[in-house]
Parts: structure tokens; C-alpha cells; sequence
């Protein structure tokens, strides 16, 4: 070690010798990069990056050795063979690639030693296969055994080298940096302490030209830009594929929580179904068995009077009641099911045509006058009347379906409707005092299938489209919905649909 060191100090430019080893490091932490990407790749992608490993590897190799033999300060001139020098780097691509490919495709422990032994010996080569072509007036002799050791040790730490990439991320790039570049420099100023070389004729003041250093120069600038483009393409392959990676995980996120919500909807459809489809066979059975029941209840002897008719037809009449009713609910929730499915489809033609908006409200209100008997509740219409051009059952269906959701979840005492002009249109609004909406769900309600409470906890019933719905509608006519709400305070359903409203006179409301 003591006589590579002098080697170092004594024969070398060091200033060209610190110029190589920089080269040298960049260029060991670039194919580090690159040999641990391979690693990851599937077989197919990974022998693409071999070869950009190994091209990147055995130029950043053979500008190291070339830029260290410039720094190599005889007594003698000194000329360089050009095919041996060009044979060299042949040698180093070549033989980096054989290595890199054996054991980045092999992924054992077997093709890396082998790998790692053949990348050794492409160094081994390449190196002296340029000293070779260092053709410098004098007599050469080699010590064998700082030779042999020199190619000892290239073999040894590169496929140290290849085998520390297969440890953890971070650790396993520093690692085979740290190795690869020892592999390098140690097999050079190992080697050139073997290479003993006697002058023909004394020059003591003789030195290397000055343009050594500018083609060192122009060697490492051209070196470096090769490595940053390979760094360069593994940093935007890297980039893409986790960005596709994010995408991916999304999508996959995304088709859960839709098959999540769709399994919920099913879970929440066979109830919606099965309760009214309940009332239906049992009322229509007791129906059935309605007057043999009631005769059975007579003796013998006795003849069906006319209060006994009465009261079967009391009783049809009821029944039959029930079971319009739970019809009603059925043909509902199929009705929501089908038209969703036709917004989905883009199937949805609206009828547009001029109407007021009082009116409107007052049948919305009727309609729902007994729910909100039922649930304690009091609608108000709070507007003057407004001349509007829209779909007018599609505007029913639309604030049927937001105040039908505040007397089912929102628990309050008042529920407000409104229409009012708007910029470029008018606007319908539904206002409550109950408990209010998290503003974290505000958009996840209008999303189809999706409802705030899950399926076993929910008190009322609901497909989970109405909003959904609600907001296809509102867009079908070049509109949309939104929602304001205060937990504890209320909550404000605003739907917005373009057009040129116009307000009654003061006259005609008098009248």
C-alpha cells in the first residue's frame, strides 16, 4: 500500500488524479442507481436498463482510466496507441455489459459472483490493455504480483459491488458506490505501481504537455454528460412510472369505494324492496282469506247481515290502502333505479316549458304535508311568484327528493322553499333547521349509492340516489346543485338552473 501511495503522490498530476476520482464517484453512484433499478424491473424492462447501466458504467470506467494515465508524470515522452486505446473501451463496455446482464437477470447469488467476477476482469482488461497502448520511450517492467493483485481486488469488490445492491434502497446504492468506485481506483494505482519504467535518456526537467490536462478536461465533460443523461432517463422513467403507480392506486381506491358503495346500495335495495314487497303479499293474502275468515267467525245457523259486509269492505278498503301505499314505495325507488340508469346512459330528454314557480312549490308541499304531519314538521313557501322555462316535473322531482331527505334525516321543526332570481337564471332553495351536514360530506352525498349513515344504522329508508339524481337533473339543464350547512344549525340545498325569470308585476298580485 505504501509504494501505491507514493505512486500516487510521487508520478501523478494530482490535481488530474482528484479530476478522476470525482468522475469516478458521480459516475459508481449514477450506475449504482441504474444497477438497483434493474434489480426492480421485470425481465423484459430490466434488459433495457442493463445495457444503459453497462454503457454508463464502462464509459465512466474507461474516462477514469484515461483521465488517470494523463495524470501519469514520467521522464520520458509519451504517445498513445489509438486502436489499443479505443480497443480498451470496447473492452469496458463490452465486458460491463456481460457482467451487469449475468447478474442483474439473475437475481441469485451464483450470477452475481460470476457476474461480478466477469465485470472485474473487463476492468482488468480494459486497463491494461490501455497501458499497452501507453507507448513511452523507456524500458517497462511489471511486478507480477502487485499485477495479480490488482485484478484480485477489481474481481473481489465488484462483485462485492453487485451484491450490495441487493440489500435495502438507500443503503444498498451508497454501498455500491462506495464499492465499485474502490474496485476502480484501487485497480488503477495498484496496477500502475506494477508498472516500472525506466527512461531510454535522462530528462529530469521533462513533463507531460499542458494539453494533457484540457483533454482530461474535455474527457470527464464528456463523461459527466453521458452519466447525466443515463441519470436523467432513470430520474424521468422513475418519475412516470410512480406517477402511473399513483394513477393505478388511485383507480384502485376509486373501483373499491365504488364496489363498496355498490355493495352497500344492494345491502340498502333489498331492504327498500323487501318491506313494501312484504306488505303487498300479506295484505294482498289477508284479502284473499278476508271473507272466509269473516264467515268462519259465524255459527251455523247464522246468515252474513249487511254490517258484516260493512265491515269486510272497511277492511278491503284498508288493505287496499296499505297496499297502494307499499306499491307507491316500490314504484319509487324502481322509478329512481331507471332514471339514473338513463342519466347514466345520457338518455334523458328534458320538456321544457314555461310555469310558475309558486305553483310548483305549493304541489311539492302538498305532496309531503304528510310526512311532515308524521315527523312533527312544518313546510313553508317563502317567495313571491316567479315565471321560469324549465322542466317542470323534473323540478318537482328535484325538490320532492331534497325536501323528502330533510323530513327523513335532518330533524327539523322548519323547512323553507324559495325560488328567487339568480345571475343568468333562478334558483330553488330549500332551507332547514335540523342537525346539519359535515362539511367533509358535503360532496360525497351527491355521489350515486353513497348515503352518510351505513345500511345498520340508518333509521330511514333511501336508495342513496336522490341527490345523485338531484344533481344530474340540476346539469342536465346547464345548471347545478350545492349545499351549505351548519352542524346543530341547518342546512340550505341551492339549485341552480339558467334561464331569464321573470317576476310578477305588483298589479297582477294584487289582482
Amino acid at each position: 500500500m505504501l509504494r501505491v501511495a507514493h505512486t500516487i503522490h510521487q508520478d501523478h498530476d494530482l490535481g488530474l488524479v482528484l479530476l478522476a476520482a470525482l468522475l469516478c464517484l458521480f459516475g459508481s453512484w449514477v450506475v449504482s442507481r441504474l444497477y438497483h433499478h434493474v434489480l426492480e424491473q421485470p425481465r423484459a424492462q430490466a434488459m433495457i436498463w442493463c445495457y444503459l447501466t453497462a454503457m454508463t458504467a464502462g464509459v465512466t470506467i474507461w474516462c477514469t482510466h484515461f483521465i488517470a494515465i494523463l495524470a501519469y508524470q514520467l521522464d520520458a515522452p509519451a504517445t498513445f496507441h489509438f486502436s489499443l486505446t479505443f480497443l480498451s473501451l470496447i473492452i469496458a463496455i463490452i465486458g460491463s455489459t456481460l457482467g451487469v446482464v449475468i447478474a442483474g437477470l439473475g437475481k441469485s447469488p451464483r450470477t452475481t459472483i460470476l457476474g461480478g467476477t466477469i465485470f472485474g476482469l473487463a476492468i482488468s482488461a480494459m486497463h491494461y490493455t490501455g497501458m499497452v497502448a501507453y507507448r513511452v520511450q523507456g524500458t517497462i517492467n511489471w511486478d507480477v504480483e502487485y499485477l495479480t493483485a490488482s485484478v484480485i481486488i477489481a474481481i473481489v469488490l465488484t462483485t462485492l459491488a453487485l451484491g450490495a445492491a441487493r440489500r435495502e434502497v438507500r443503503a444498498s446504492v451508497l454501498s455500491m458506490t462506495a464499492l465499485l468506485a474502490s474496485a476502480i481506483i484501487l485497480l488503477h494505482f495498484t496496477g500502475m505501481a506494477a508498472f516500472q519504467v525506466t527512461p531510454l535518456t535522462a530528462q529530469p526537467v521533462y513533463a507531460n504537455p499542458v494539453e494533457y490536462q484540457l483533454i482530461a478536461l474535455i474527457i470527464a465533460g464528456t463523461a459527466a454528460m453521458i452519466t447525466l443523461a443515463a441519470l436523467f432517463s432513470y430520474v424521468v422513467e422513475n418519475r412516470t412510472r410512480n406517477e402511473s403507480i399513483e394513477e393505478l392506486r388511485r383507480a384502485r381506491d376509486a373501483a373499491e369505494s365504488a364496489s363498496r358503495a355498490k355493495s352497500e346500495f344492494m345491502s340498502v335495495l333489498s331492504h327498500e324492496l323487501r318491506t313494501p314487497l312484504t306488505i303487498v303479499i300479506g295484505y294482498a293474502g289477508f284479502l284473499s282469506e278476508l271473507k272466509r275468515h269473516n264467515l268462519a267467525k259465524l255459527s251455523p245457523e247464522e246468515k252474513p247481515a249487511s254490517e258484516h259486509f260493512t265491515k269486510m269492505g272497511d277492511q278491503a278498503e284498508l288493505y287496499g290502502q296499505r297496499i297502494k301505499f307499499a306499491g307507491g314505495q316500490l314504484l319509487t325507488i324502481i322509478n329512481d333505479i331507471l332514471d339514473y340508469t338513463n342519466m347514466e346512459l345520457n338518455d334523458l330528454a328534458l320538456d321544457k316549458a314555461a310555469f310558475d314557480t309558486r305553483a310548483l312549490l305549493e304541489e311539492v308541499v302538498e305532496e309531503h304535508n304528510g310526512a311532515a304531519h308524521d315527523k312533527s314538521a312544518t313546510l313553508h313557501i317563502d317567495t313571491l311568484p316567479l315565471n321560469v322555462i324549465a322542466d317542470r316535473r323534473r323540478s318537482v322531482q328535484v325538490l320532492s327528493h331534497i325536501v323528502g331527505n330533510a323530513l327523513k334525516f335532518s330533524k327539523a321543526r322548519d323547512i323553507y322553499l324559495r325560488a328567487r332570481p339568480h345571475v343568468d337564471g333562478f334558483c330553488f332553495e330549500v332551507e332547514d333547521n335540523g342537525v346539519g351536514i359535515a362539511e367533509e360530506d358535503f360532496e360525497r352525498i351527491f355521489e350515486a349509492f353513497t348515503q352518510i349513515e351505513d345500511a345498520d344504522d340508518r333509521a330511514e329508508g333511501g336508495t342513496g340516489l336522490g341527490l345523485a339524481i338531484c344533481r344530474k337533473l340540476a346539469r342536465a339543464h346547464g345548471g347545478d346543485i350545492s349545499v351549505k350547512s351548519t352542524l346543530g344549525r341547518g342546512t340550505t340545498f341551492t339549485v341552480f338552473i339558467p334561464g331569464t325569470p321573470q317576476v310578477a308585476e305588483p298589479a297582477a298580485l294584487a289582482a
